[in-house]
Protein backbone atom coordinates (compact mmCIF):
# COMPACT_ATOMS: atom_id res chain seq x y z
CA UNK A 1 0.00 0.00 0.00
CA UNK A 2 2.77 2.45 0.65
CA UNK A 3 4.24 1.64 -2.34
CA UNK A 4 1.09 2.15 -4.93
CA UNK A 5 0.46 5.80 -2.61
CA UNK A 6 4.11 7.31 -1.78
CA UNK A 7 6.36 5.11 -4.44
CA UNK A 8 4.29 4.55 -7.43
CA UNK A 9 7.09 4.85 -9.82
CA UNK A 10 10.09 3.38 -7.27
CA UNK A 11 10.92 0.31 -9.86
CA UNK A 12 13.05 -1.73 -7.51
CA UNK A 13 10.55 -1.12 -4.56
CA UNK A 14 7.84 -2.28 -7.02
CA UNK A 15 9.91 -5.30 -8.12
CA UNK A 16 10.56 -6.26 -4.40
CA UNK A 17 6.14 -5.87 -3.63
CA UNK A 18 5.65 -7.82 -6.61
CA UNK A 19 7.86 -11.02 -5.59
CA UNK A 20 6.29 -11.11 -2.15
CA UNK A 21 2.80 -10.75 -3.80
CA UNK A 22 3.28 -13.17 -6.54
CA UNK A 23 5.75 -15.36 -4.37
CA UNK A 24 4.84 -16.80 -0.79
CA UNK A 25 1.74 -15.01 -0.07
CA UNK A 26 0.01 -16.00 -3.25
CA UNK A 27 1.17 -19.43 -3.43
CA UNK A 28 -0.07 -19.92 0.21
CA UNK A 29 -3.16 -20.18 -1.75
CA UNK A 30 -2.02 -23.67 -3.72
CA UNK A 31 0.06 -25.16 -0.73
CA UNK A 32 -2.52 -24.60 1.91
CA UNK A 33 -5.31 -25.14 -0.23
CA UNK A 34 -7.12 -22.22 0.67
CA UNK A 35 -10.99 -22.19 -0.04
CA UNK A 36 -13.53 -19.77 -1.65
CA UNK A 37 -16.35 -20.41 0.35
CA UNK A 38 -19.20 -17.41 0.57
CA UNK A 39 -20.81 -18.87 3.77
CA UNK A 40 -17.47 -18.22 5.62
CA UNK A 41 -16.23 -14.68 6.07
CA UNK A 42 -12.69 -16.15 7.72
CA UNK A 43 -12.34 -17.77 4.19
CA UNK A 44 -13.54 -15.30 2.06
CA UNK A 45 -11.29 -12.94 4.06
CA UNK A 46 -8.15 -15.54 3.77
CA UNK A 47 -9.01 -15.66 0.23
CA UNK A 48 -9.04 -11.79 -0.61
CA UNK A 49 -5.98 -11.53 1.53
CA UNK A 50 -3.62 -14.41 -0.83
CA UNK A 51 -5.14 -13.42 -3.96
CA UNK A 52 -5.75 -9.81 -4.77
CA UNK A 53 -2.03 -7.96 -4.11
CA UNK A 54 -0.95 -10.42 -7.03
CA UNK A 55 -3.92 -9.11 -9.51
CA UNK A 56 -3.30 -5.61 -8.34
CA UNK A 57 -0.21 -6.21 -9.70
CA UNK A 58 -0.52 -8.05 -12.49
CA UNK A 59 -2.76 -4.80 -13.74
CA UNK A 60 0.32 -2.65 -12.81
CA UNK A 61 3.05 -5.01 -14.59
CA UNK A 62 0.81 -5.41 -17.69
CA UNK A 63 -1.81 -2.97 -17.95
CA UNK A 64 -0.86 0.05 -16.29
CA UNK A 65 -0.84 2.71 -18.98
CA UNK A 66 2.47 3.95 -17.94
CA UNK A 67 4.22 0.86 -18.34
CA UNK A 68 2.71 -0.35 -20.91
CA UNK A 69 3.69 2.67 -22.69
CA UNK A 70 7.07 1.57 -21.83
CA UNK A 71 7.30 -1.82 -23.18
CA UNK A 72 5.36 -0.74 -26.37
CA UNK A 73 7.01 2.91 -27.34
CA UNK A 74 5.50 4.87 -29.81
CA UNK A 75 7.91 4.87 -32.98
CA UNK A 76 9.31 1.33 -32.35
CA UNK A 77 8.96 -1.92 -33.88
CA UNK A 78 10.43 -3.96 -31.77
CA UNK A 79 9.00 -4.24 -27.65
CA UNK A 80 10.98 -3.30 -25.41
CA UNK A 81 11.95 -4.62 -21.97
CA UNK A 82 10.19 -3.09 -18.66
CA UNK A 83 11.88 -2.86 -16.61
CA UNK A 84 14.94 -1.56 -18.93
CA UNK A 85 17.40 -4.06 -18.07
CA UNK A 86 20.51 -5.18 -19.68
CA UNK A 87 21.60 -8.54 -17.96
CA UNK A 88 19.65 -10.82 -15.71
CA UNK A 89 21.08 -9.80 -12.74
CA UNK A 90 19.48 -7.04 -11.75
CA UNK A 91 16.02 -9.14 -11.62
CA UNK A 92 17.43 -11.67 -9.68
CA UNK A 93 18.56 -9.21 -7.20
CA UNK A 94 15.21 -7.05 -6.81
CA UNK A 95 12.58 -9.70 -7.10
CA UNK A 96 14.78 -12.65 -5.28
CA UNK A 97 17.92 -11.44 -3.07
CA UNK A 98 16.64 -8.38 -1.55
CA UNK A 99 13.27 -10.20 -1.20
CA UNK A 100 14.54 -12.79 0.81
CA UNK A 101 16.99 -11.04 2.66
CA UNK A 102 13.50 -9.11 4.03
CA UNK A 103 11.90 -12.25 4.56
CA UNK A 104 14.07 -13.72 6.48
CA UNK A 105 14.54 -10.40 8.73
CA UNK A 106 11.55 -10.67 9.56
CA UNK A 107 10.95 -14.37 9.98
CA UNK A 108 14.08 -13.91 12.34
CA UNK A 109 12.21 -11.02 14.24
CA UNK A 110 8.94 -12.89 14.65
CA UNK A 111 10.48 -16.18 16.16
CA UNK A 112 12.69 -14.06 18.99
CA UNK A 113 9.27 -12.47 19.89
CA UNK A 114 6.92 -15.56 19.46
CA UNK A 115 9.40 -18.46 20.94
CA UNK A 116 11.80 -16.07 23.32
CA UNK A 117 9.78 -13.07 24.49
CA UNK A 118 6.60 -14.88 24.82
CA UNK A 119 7.53 -18.45 25.35
CA UNK A 120 5.85 -18.93 28.80
CA UNK A 121 2.67 -16.67 27.58
CA UNK A 122 2.27 -19.66 24.76
CA UNK A 123 3.51 -22.50 27.26
CA UNK A 124 0.75 -21.40 29.37
CA UNK A 125 -2.18 -20.96 26.83
CA UNK A 126 -2.49 -23.27 24.29
CA UNK A 127 -5.34 -21.71 22.82
CA UNK A 128 -3.35 -18.51 21.56
CA UNK A 129 -2.88 -19.36 18.07
CA UNK A 130 0.81 -18.71 16.43
CA UNK A 131 1.47 -19.49 12.55
CA UNK A 132 2.87 -22.42 13.34
CA UNK A 133 -0.07 -24.12 15.53
CA UNK A 134 -2.73 -22.95 13.01
CA UNK A 135 -0.63 -24.33 10.09
CA UNK A 136 0.76 -27.61 12.22
CA UNK A 137 -3.11 -27.81 13.21
CA UNK A 138 -4.40 -27.64 9.58
CA UNK A 139 -1.90 -29.81 7.95
CA UNK A 140 -2.69 -32.41 11.56
CA UNK A 141 -6.41 -32.65 10.71
CA UNK A 142 -5.91 -33.00 7.03
CA UNK A 143 -3.45 -35.52 7.87
CA UNK A 144 -1.77 -34.36 4.27
CA UNK A 145 1.75 -34.82 3.03
CA UNK A 146 2.90 -31.36 4.88
CA UNK A 147 2.27 -32.92 9.08
CA UNK A 148 3.89 -36.14 7.10
CA UNK A 149 7.29 -34.37 6.17
CA UNK A 150 6.80 -32.19 9.30
CA UNK A 151 6.90 -35.53 11.54
CA UNK A 152 9.91 -37.71 9.89
CA UNK A 153 12.79 -36.31 12.99
CA UNK A 154 9.79 -37.19 15.10
CA UNK A 155 6.96 -35.34 17.24
CA UNK A 156 9.50 -33.52 19.17
CA UNK A 157 11.37 -31.78 16.25
CA UNK A 158 8.16 -30.54 14.45
CA UNK A 159 8.79 -26.97 14.68
CA UNK A 160 12.18 -27.02 13.31
CA UNK A 161 11.19 -29.39 10.50
CA UNK A 162 8.50 -26.50 10.17
CA UNK A 163 11.10 -23.95 9.62
CA UNK A 164 13.05 -25.78 6.76
CA UNK A 165 9.65 -26.28 5.37
CA UNK A 166 8.59 -22.64 5.48
CA UNK A 167 12.53 -21.92 4.54
CA UNK A 168 12.43 -23.96 1.12
CA UNK A 169 9.06 -23.00 0.25
CA UNK A 170 9.66 -19.03 0.21
CA UNK A 171 13.04 -19.91 -1.50
CA UNK A 172 11.33 -21.22 -4.09
CA UNK A 173 8.25 -19.75 -4.84
CA UNK A 174 10.23 -16.40 -4.63
CA UNK A 175 12.74 -17.59 -7.78
CA UNK A 176 9.81 -18.47 -9.39
CA UNK A 177 8.50 -14.70 -9.48
CA UNK A 178 11.56 -14.22 -11.57
CA UNK A 179 9.72 -16.42 -15.01
CA UNK A 180 6.42 -14.38 -14.02
CA UNK A 181 7.78 -11.28 -14.15
CA UNK A 182 9.19 -11.60 -17.36
CA UNK A 183 6.09 -13.63 -18.88
CA UNK A 184 2.38 -11.90 -19.83
CA UNK A 185 1.31 -15.85 -20.29
CA UNK A 186 2.79 -17.35 -17.33
CA UNK A 187 1.64 -14.70 -15.37
CA UNK A 188 -1.94 -14.67 -16.56
CA UNK A 189 -1.86 -18.64 -16.07
CA UNK A 190 -0.83 -17.95 -12.98
CA UNK A 191 -3.48 -15.79 -11.98
CA UNK A 192 -6.22 -18.28 -13.89
CA UNK A 193 -4.17 -20.95 -11.73
CA UNK A 194 -4.80 -19.32 -8.15
CA UNK A 195 -8.80 -18.76 -9.01
CA UNK A 196 -9.09 -22.11 -10.26
CA UNK A 197 -7.57 -23.64 -6.67
CA UNK A 198 -9.77 -21.59 -4.78
CA UNK A 199 -12.71 -22.44 -6.39
CA UNK A 200 -12.03 -26.74 -6.65
CA UNK A 201 -11.29 -26.05 -2.42
CA UNK A 202 -14.30 -24.18 -1.90
CA UNK A 203 -16.63 -26.91 -3.83
CA UNK A 204 -14.44 -29.86 -2.00
CA UNK A 205 -14.84 -27.98 1.40
CA UNK A 206 -18.87 -27.60 0.50
CA UNK A 207 -19.34 -30.97 -0.74
CA UNK A 208 -17.26 -33.77 1.29
CA UNK A 209 -15.85 -31.66 4.79
CA UNK A 210 -18.88 -29.54 5.48
CA UNK A 211 -21.47 -33.13 4.91
CA UNK A 212 -18.95 -35.00 7.33
CA UNK A 213 -18.73 -32.17 9.61
CA UNK A 214 -22.66 -32.14 9.91
CA UNK A 215 -22.66 -35.88 10.54
CA UNK A 216 -20.28 -35.98 13.65
CA UNK A 217 -21.76 -33.09 14.80
CA UNK A 218 -25.07 -34.84 15.15
CA UNK A 219 -23.51 -38.37 16.51
CA UNK A 220 -21.88 -36.13 19.25
CA UNK A 221 -25.13 -34.84 19.93
CA UNK A 222 -26.90 -38.14 20.07
CA UNK A 223 -24.35 -39.40 22.40
CA UNK A 224 -24.93 -36.30 25.07
CA UNK A 225 -28.50 -36.95 25.42
CA UNK A 226 -29.60 -38.87 27.98
CA UNK A 227 -30.82 -42.89 27.35
CA UNK A 228 -34.52 -42.11 27.96
CA UNK A 229 -34.86 -39.26 25.42
CA UNK A 230 -32.87 -40.99 23.13
CA UNK A 231 -34.76 -43.86 23.19
CA UNK A 232 -37.86 -41.62 22.53
CA UNK A 233 -36.25 -40.10 20.04
CA UNK A 234 -35.56 -43.14 18.41
CA UNK A 235 -39.00 -44.51 18.62
CA UNK A 236 -40.20 -40.61 17.14
CA UNK A 237 -37.65 -41.80 14.02
CA UNK A 238 -38.73 -45.57 13.81
CA UNK A 239 -42.68 -45.82 14.64
CA UNK A 240 -43.09 -49.17 12.94
CA UNK A 241 -40.23 -50.59 14.62
CA UNK A 242 -41.76 -50.20 18.01
CA UNK A 243 -45.16 -51.69 16.70
CA UNK A 244 -45.93 -54.62 18.89
CA UNK A 245 -45.95 -58.60 17.06
CA UNK A 246 -48.69 -59.96 17.80
CA UNK A 247 -48.48 -63.56 18.13
CA UNK A 248 -50.50 -66.53 16.87
CA UNK A 249 -52.97 -68.51 19.84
Amino acid sequence: MIMLLFYPKNEKLFMVCFSFAEGPLAWALIIWRCSLVFSSVDKIVSVLIHLLPGIVFFTIRWWDPETFAAMHPEGKAARTSWPYVGDKSYLWTWLFVVPLVAYTLWQLLYFLIVNVLRRQRLLQDPEVMTSYRELSKKAQKANNVWWRLSGLLGDQKRPFMYILLQAGFTVATLAITVPIFLSYEMHFTFQILKLSATIWNGGSFLLEVMPRQVVLKEKKKLEMQPIPELQAQLVLDHPDNNTPVQQNS
